[in-house]
């Protein structure tokens, strides 16, 4: 009884881990998009300009 409730807490435990770094790695991902966007942007700005 005592290793199942241990087994619990350490998946449950695991599953917010995991969770935490989903919601982690989320974040970034939208970060890097927006940066790429704005970089793409004005890259396209620059080019666009001297045509």
């Amino acid at each position: 009884m005592v290793t199942q409730a241990g087994l619990l807490a350490a998946e449950l435990e695991a599953r917010g881990f995991l969770r935490g770094i989903g919601r982690t790695i989320l974040f970034i991902i939208i970060i890097l998009v927006v940066i790429g966007g704005l970089i793409g942007f004005s890259v396209a700005r620059k080019f666009g300009g001297r045509r």
